[in-house]
């Protein structure tokens, strides 16, 4: 009798545990204040030495003034422009950009995760689910 209590209680665990994020955020998020819009502090030359220091070939993502962004890797900097040859299945002349057309550009990091491992994660923690179930539900069909 334990044994089926004990496995009962396992399995309702199991099933009402969900997803961590799909509760939403956990910390207190204030209310958004209307405020009049600002316009966006750039220093350029800032944003041209940081340019200038990346290493040529680097993947990066440049987002420009106009709210566009483009994804490639970074070929030349200088403290005028950068030139970006984008990623694009079919080739593309690489695109001049002005800095003061630039917002921000960032490094793009592929640190090894990619959609087919994080697939094959879900599908393993599926089956070990799956399996575990069956295990309990094994302990108390054959518990007696």
């Amino acid at each position: 009798m334990v044994k089926q209590i004990v496995a009962v209680v396992l399995c309702g665990a199991l099933v009402s545990t969900g997803c961590a994020s799909a509760a939403g955020p956990r910390i207190a998020q204030a209310p958004p204040t209307p405020a009049a819009p600002q316009a966006p502090v750039r220093d350029n030359a800032a944003m041209a030495d940081y340019v200038q220091r990346l290493a040529p070939g680097t993947m990066v993502r440049v987002e420009q003034t106009d709210g566009t962004s483009l994804r490639g890797t970074l070929l030349k900097a200088s403290p005028q422009t950068i030139v970006v040859q984008k990623n694009t299945r079919v080739p593309e002349p690489p695109i001049e950009v002005p800095l003061d057309r630039v917002a921000r550009v960032t490094i793009e990091s592929h640190n090894g995760s990619s959609i087919a491992k994080n697939v094959a994660i879900g599908v393993g923690t599926g089956v070990a689910v799956v399996l575990g179930i069956f295990g309990i539900l094994v302990v108390i069909a054959g518990g007696d």
